[in-house]
């Protein structure tokens, strides 16, 4: 079986989308078709957007009320990814990750150390940045997958973009 779409993925400092083309009805020159993202907004509340905030929420255990993070996929997920993880950080910056892909290639870190969020104290849930990352990337797939469930993202051609400042070690996926 043949692939019928090819994707392309931006994993963004500040948002990552991702991009397709049907490759069975290719679109108008002109018309490139951006995945709408489901992804949290406000309590309870998911709404479809063309970017993916590259924010990550770490909320506390029960700080947030049970259900109230639930996507179409996931009813209980342990983080929270995108608009509402940006303005859920915004207010409690110590829990939230941004920024998580310049990390990736900073060359003094450990870039799979749980070093985020940087400033925060002791005791309180850090991640890597190669974890951050791929937070945003599992749910873009989970999004796709959603969406087209006859045609997983895992079985479509993908090119995930790099930084051009990325030497060829970083352009790695780890």
């Amino acid at each position: 079986m043949s692939a019928r779409f090819a994707v392309g993925i931006d994993l963004g400092t500040t948002h990552t989308a991702l991009s397709y083309i049907d490759l069975e009805k290719p679109p108008a020159p002109t018309a490139q078709p951006l995945l709408s993202v489901p992804q949290t907004v406000a309590l309870g509340q998911v709404d479809g957007r063309a970017l993916l905030p590259s924010c990550l929420y770490l909320p506390l255990a029960g700080e947030l009320p049970s259900g109230s993070l639930a996507l179409p996929w996931d009813p209980t997920p342990s983080a929270l990814v995108g608009t509402f993880a940006r303005e859920l950080g915004a207010s409690t910056p110590l829990r939230l990750v941004q920024s998580a892909k310049s990390w990736l290639g900073h060359s003094g870190v450990d870039r799979r150390a749980p070093l985020l969020p940087t400033d925060a104290p002791e005791g309180v849930q850090r991640v890597s940045p190669v974890a951050a990352s791929a937070r945003y990337l599992g749910h873009l797939r989970a999004a796709w997958d959603h969406a087209h469930p006859r045609d997983p993202l895992a079985q479509q051609p993908a090119t995930l973009t790099v930084p051009a400042w990325a030497s060829p070690s970083k352009r790695m996926l780890p």
